[in-house]
């Protein structure tokens, strides 16, 4: 038999059957959350290096689960009567890489830049390695099932790469053939596949992922954005693709062998161009998740994964975090924000910074414990509620994740490799972005739904929003573009900031946006020098809103000199808004003094547009010296009751809180559209003042802590 056909038929073959087991792992996944009940209180589980030392201890200081690694023996934790986790069944190199495993690997590339190197370490495209983790997961899991087990954390921090470092792996046999199969599945034509992958292949058996340095070779350098990303994002959205496929097949497993105890992951990322993180792809069919609190991922899985049980992680803050503030409070409004999101429950890290040398519990312990006595009530009421989002949609979109990281890497040249997921974080437009919206969105009392670009079409027939946000969104099919304009001549409200479809869903860059008849842009320049936000912040200063593309026109907007801001187009009773201002920046400036100005006519402008679309905040809370930045948040509960969470969403400067906490809890008043009877949920020592039947009432806000108003009808 001819080598090249076998090599192809056998890649066809692999992708076939690891499509199938993926689509059997999701669905079997997804059924088996139906038989995951919903939390019964707010679990504190304690992270433990020593289970048999600390297990007591943890105990006596109310938590109620611990860690438990893969063939720990739980009995400590039994004793103690806590439960626990089990961590990482699987251990590390399948999921997850250690720096032991992932640096040679780095620094061989980053030297040689030989693309031959790229194989990941353990990799989870091996089918015979996937099985055995499988295998070993269940066994685990069996191990020690119980009553006592309270979830399965499949891996903490996963990733294809290693804390979704960039890098161009796989380049496994396994890998290589899954590729070639899937190229040739969604390009039949070789002709076509090789188009899009931008180099001439004589058969599909020869075909390989194109590296990162080759795209940037080719496409960055040029006075205009990068024209032609194709063949870039086929290859990274493949890794997405992959990586889920065997997070589902584990999980299925695993909740198979388990049906009642959620099974996930820990440690989840904010959505990057590298490390399989696509969270729409990743969460949807999990019923666990840990996310940090980075990037939006908190949001956006509470978007994918509404179901699922959902943890945060709590260490204690350092100096520079504290910033000055009492540690007291600073640890009380981290557990707070835990009850307003509906938290399951909390993973404390770790029993050495709870417990002192002699064993006796630390100032952070006292913090945390005081905090979790005070909101205990609240917590355990709110654990595992849904929140009620407003009728404002946000669209997110993976491949507008890899556009960006590509347009905000220009300037690393050859030490791409170096940008790292805490200096993505930093650096990142489509990070930025995110995190602008939905502060800003919430800053204006409103919870916005995310949503995924992909399968929006339909969902807009079904369910249309009174407003549709695009943030930052540089990608977007034409199907879906589409829908976007047919959604606004019906009498929708489209906003967006910048760069709006600028490449199609493929990352083929656009002559014009996909988008601009819709806003009325006439004009607009493709230059690089006029693209003004770039790795999240806007470029130059000066006084009120700055713009985020120069030399931008359209039919009717307000003219500048360098270009024009709030570009608008009627359609009926529909509206398009397009602001052309740097969103991206909104969370830097919301709590700077120095950025008042642009901060509060951003705000003025998106409100405006939603008054426009006839959206008005579910709840309002005024007071003197009270700052803008009051998270209100609808809580459905597990026993149908709804609650107004209310916080003042400022810990990344914990400085203003403290000041505003000088003179202790601030007089508010808090009101709703029409009267309703009201009380507060967990109030002192349990008991549930009544407010009575009103539409206005006077409380008392602690600035680092939240209020909980029930609406008792």
């Amino acid at each position: 038999m001819n080598a090249s056909r076998f090599a192809t038929g056998a890649g066809v073959l692999l992708a076939a059957v690891f499509a199938a087991g993926a689509a059997v792992a999701q669905d079997a996944v997804a059924g088996s959350a139906r038989g995951v009940p919903p939390p019964t209180r707010f679990e504190r589980v304690l992270w433990c290096s020593d289970l048999g030392r600390s297990a007591k201890p943890a105990a006596a200081l109310g938590f109620t689960a611990v860690q438990l690694g893969r063939g720990v023996d739980p009995k400590p934790a039994l004793d103690a009567g806590l439960g626990f986790y089990l961590d990482q069944p699987i251990g590390k190199g399948v999921l997850e890489l250690r720096d032991e495993q992932w640096q040679p690997l780095a620094r061989a590339y980053e030297q040689q830049r030989d693309a031959s190197v790229l194989v990941r370490p353990g990799c989870y495209g091996d089918p015979e390695r996937l099985a055995a983790a499988v295998a070993a997961a269940v066994a685990e899991t069996q191990r020690v099932a119980g009553p006592a087990l309270r979830f399965v954390a499949l891996a903490d921090e996963p990733s294809a790469t290693r804390h979704d470092a960039p890098l161009d792996t796989c380049r496994c046999a396994h890998c290589l053939a899954a590729f070639r199969a899937r190229v040739q599945t969604l390009h039949p034509e070789l002709a076509t596949a090789c188009a899009v992958l931008g180099t001439q292949y004589a058969a599909f058996a020869d075909v390989l992922p194109p590296t990162t340095d080759q795209i940037r070779r080719r496409e960055l350098g040029e006075r205009a954005l990068p024209r032609d990303l194709r063949g870039w994002n086929l290859a990274r959205q493949f890794v997405d693709e992959q990586f889920a496929a065997a997070v589902h097949q584990l999980a299925g497993a695993v909740q198979r062998a388990a049906p009642t105890v959620p099974v996930g992951l820990t440690g989840t990322s904010a959505p990057a161009a590298f490390g399989g993180s696509d969270p729409r792809r990743l969460l949807s069919p999990l019923t666990l998740v840990e996310p940090y609190a980075i990037g939006g991922a908190v949001e956006l899985a509470s978007a994918f994964a509404p179901s699922a049980h959902r943890y945060a992680t709590i260490a204690p803050p350092g100096p520079d975090e504290l910033a000055g503030a009492p540690l007291a409070g600073f640890v009380r409004s981290q557990v707070a924000a835990l009850a307003c999101r509906g938290a399951a429950g909390v993973v404390v890290w770790n029993d050495g910074t709870v417990f002192g040398d002699g064993g006796e519990p630390t100032p952070f312990a006292a913090a945390l414990g005081a905090a979790m006595q005070r909101y205990g009530p609240a917590l355990d009421a709110c654990a595992g509620a849904s929140i009620e989002p407003s009728s404002v949609w946000m669209v997110e979109d993976q491949a507008t994740v890899r556009a960006w990281w590509m347009l905000d890497s220009v300037g690393d040249g050859m030490t791409w490799v170096r940008r790292l997921a805490s200096y993505e974080a930093k650096n990142s437009t489509s990070q930025a972005a995110r995190v602008g919206w939905l502060r800003l969105l919430q800053d204006l009392g409103f919870t916005p739904r995310l949503v995924g670009s992909d399968g929006l079409a339909e969902r807009l027939l079904q369910q249309a929003p009174r407003c549709l946000v695009l943030p930052a969104l540089l990608s977007l099919d034409d199907r879906t573009a589409q829908a976007i304009a047919a959604y606004t001549r019906a009498g929708g409200v489209v906003l967006a900031d910048h760069g709006t479809a600028l490449y199609d869903g493929s990352l083929l860059r656009r002559d014009r946006g996909g988008l601009d008849d819709l806003f009325g842009i006439t004009e607009r320049s493709l230059d690089w020098d006029d693209q003004l936000v770039r790795q999240g912040r806007v470029q130059g200063s000066g006084r009120g809103l700055p713009l985020a593309e120069a030399r931008l026109r359209g039919e009717l907007a307000e003219r500048r000199d360098a270009g024009d801001a709030q570009v608008e187009k009627k359609h009926g009773t529909g509206l398009a808004v397009y602001l052309n201002a740097p969103v991206a920046a909104y969370d830097a400036w919301r709590l700077d003094e120095k950025a008042v100005e642009p901060a509060r006519e951003l705000r003025r402008r998106v409100r405006s547009v939603l008054q426009r679309a006839g959206l008005q905040p579910p709840c309002e809370l005024r007071g003197d010296g009270l700052p803008t930045c009051v998270a209100r948040t609808v809580l459905k509960l597990r026993d149908g009751r709804t609650v107004h969470a209310i916080q003042l969403q400022a810990l990344a400067r914990p400085g203003l809180l403290a000041q505003l906490a000088k003179d202790g809890p601030r007089a508010v008043t808090f009101e709703l559209p029409a009267a309703r009877t009201l009380r507060l949920l967990g109030g002192a020592e349990g008991v549930q003042p009544e407010l009575g039947r009103t539409a206005r009432c006077e409380l008392r806000l602690d600035p680092f802590g939240a209020l909980f108003v029930e609406v008792a009808d």
